[in-house]
């Protein structure tokens, strides 16, 4: 199966904040989802609904007149058969508020102020369950045809072939692909003459990995256990050009009539697709006489069961296989060394001299760094990640000026998992700067102060992306920074826009009172560099001042040579992220 098509997705917005409203479609569209409808109340999303459904809404939950818990209890209300996701967006981030939404029927929750990444990250996931379910809903609705059929023709021929049909309707998705296989390999070792039944799927390495199985199938056979190669090679030979019947030793060899059970005389392959695309197969056998024989008999009924495992099991395995893939990459990535730090000059916009450098991970394929982190975080591999890429940046400056500072962005998580951020800063040769970002969200500030300090003495601390979105500034407040960095959404075009320049000069202010210097990020123009030095702003980074590259001692990495190439001013900037990006 291929990637999911979104372009036609229709998605609703309900929030009586117009800045909310513009944020939230400005996120979805510059993520490449289609434009969003606002609506600024409840009761006129309802109207919308009633009129065109949309395939995701995302909803306030405190709106004047109908707020969300209303709205989500109306829709639960007046839905049909069909699956509309709701994505709760809400400015309590107790759980309390996330088990009362949860519990009235939405199905995910995002907290203001919003990480876009976040929030576009969970907005996908929700079209493409609800893309996957129509999908489900459109197959579930020619499988019952097919039984239909199915079973007036079985019933014409035999009584039992009737019952079998009855069965096929009784298959449900169960809580786990795991108990989903199981239930159905017990439904098929119900029919008449199969001894044995197996469910295996592929995974994203190609590996057929067993589901379920029920009792007497061949002893090499475990469920998530990978198969031998030697018998997937076999079993995949047989089912590529539809259904296999045939002799057992033709796919077990002879180990399958070695154990404590009576003869297997037949085997039936019945291959599990989706489209075009094999997810896996169901293999059963049969003790009774001229085995393959009976079982081609009856491969009708098997091939029913094998649509019905796959339009049950697809939207399950192939989120698997997707998360499989992203490990496997991460995986030759960390051990490959896949990546190399560049920094880039954080400088006194006063006097122009070069005080600090940013340290920035390139990765050798020109994969996106946000999106590599991010994908690193979501099957678990993130902090290692992180920690590669942060020892390979701290190595690398020690090529840079000996009186300039080094800043790493480091995440939440890799603060208060400790000891190996702490052995990893002891080789600086340089004062180190730790970034925070703004958007992710620190659950027990109080730990995370013990566990910065125990990192040791001498470290400084930053505050990433301030101003983005609608941060809440809390960050800056529990953590007492060194340093703020100014997002750059704030900076740009920041000499035309009184807005933008008044609440720098506010930002000023607080940085004055509370004793930490402003860096002022993604400074392109002379002009944006003139009017941030009018306002007091100390410190500046962006292309104008200098552009990420390696120290100059090393040669420029060829990836980064064809990617600088190609930059042509302010659009073609690739996505900052540092060596540890912000991670969900």
């Amino acid at each position: 199966m291929g990637p999911l098509d979104l372009s036609k997705s229709t998605i609703y917005i309900a929030d009586d904040e117009p800045a909310n409203r513009s944020l939230l479609q400005a996120i979805l569209t510059r993520g490449g989802l289609p434009a969003a409808t606002a609506f600024a109340d409840g009761g006129s999303l309802l109207a919308a609904i009633d009129i065109a459904e949309p395939d995701l809404v995302l909803l306030d939950m405190r709106m004047p007149g109908m707020g969300g818990q209303e709205v989500i209890e109306a829709l639960r209300s007046r839905r049909s058969g069909s699956f509309l996701p709701v994505l709760v967006l809400s400015a309590e981030d107790g759980p309390a508020a996330r088990h009362r939404a949860l519990e009235a029927g939405a199905n995910d929750y995002v907290t203001k102020p919003f990480d876009p990444r976040e929030v576009l990250l969970r907005a996908r996931n929700l079209l493409e369950t609800r893309h996957l379910h129509s999908l489900l809903a459109d197959r579930n609705v020619d499988l019952v045809g097919q039984v239909e059929t199915t079973s007036r023709n079985l019933a014409d021929r035999e009584r039992e072939w009737g019952q079998q049909a009855t069965s096929l309707s009784s298959l449900l998705a169960r809580e786990t692909p795991e108990a989903t296989a199981d239930a159905i390999c017990r439904e098929m070792a119900r029919l008449p003459g199969v001894a044995s039944v197996i469910l295996a799927v592929l995974d994203a390495a190609g590996n057929g990995v067993p589901l379920g199985h029920t009792e007497g199938t061949d002893i090499r056979i475990a469920v998530n256990r990978p198969l031998a190669g030697d018998l997937l090679a076999r079993w995949r030979e047989r089912v590529d050009s539809g259904p296999w019947v045939g002799r057992p030793e033709a796919v077990f060899g002879p180990s399958l009539n070695r154990q404590p059970h009576a003869e297997r005389t037949g085997l039936a392959i019945i291959p599990l697709r989706t489209g075009t695309d094999l997810l896996g197969a169901i293999v059963l056998s049969t003790e009774l006489a001229e085995g393959p024989a009976y079982l081609a008999s009856r491969l009708p009924v098997y091939e029913s069961f094998g649509a019905v495992a796959a339009a049950l099991l697809a939207p399950d395995v192939i989120a698997r296989q997707h998360t499989d893939a992203l490990r496997l990459d991460i995986d030759e990535v960390l051990e490959a060394g896949a990546f190399w730090p560049v920094f880039q000059p954080v400088v006194a916009l006063g006097s122009e001299q070069v005080v600090g450098f940013e340290a920035l991970t390139r990765f050798d394929d020109g994969a996106r760094p946000d999106r590599r982190f991010a994908d690193a975080s979501a099957v678990g591999l993130g902090l290692e990640l992180e920690l590669a890429s942060l020892k390979a940046a701290i190595s690398a400056a020690v090529a840079l000026p000996s009186d300039a500072w080094l800043s790493v962005n480091v995440s939440p998580e890799l603060v208060l998992a400790g000891s190996d951020l702490k052995t990893i800063l002891r080789a600086a040769d340089r004062p180190i700067v730790l970034e925070v970002t703004e958007h992710v969200p620190i659950d027990d500030y109080p730990a995370f102060r013990a566990a910065a300090a125990a990192l040791g003495s001498g470290l400084r601390f930053a505050v990433d992306d301030a101003g983005a979105g609608f941060a809440s500034f809390r960050h800056i407040v529990e953590l007492n920074p060194d340093f703020v960095k100014l997002d750059i959404e704030l900076v740009r075009r920041i000499d035309r826009d009184a807005i933008r320049q008044a609440l720098v000069a506010g930002i000023v202010f607080f940085a004055r009172k509370s004793g930490c210097q402003l860096i002022a990020e993604g400074i392109e123009t002379l002009a944006e560099r003139a009017t941030l030095r009018s306002l007091g702003v100390d410190l500046g980074q962006g292309y104008l001042l200098g552009r990420p590259k390696p120290p100059t001692s090393q040669p420029e990495h060829p990836t980064a040579t064809a990617a600088r190439q190609q930059t042509v001013g302010r659009d073609a900037n690739p996505t900052r992220r540092s060596v540890a990006p912000a991670r969900r």
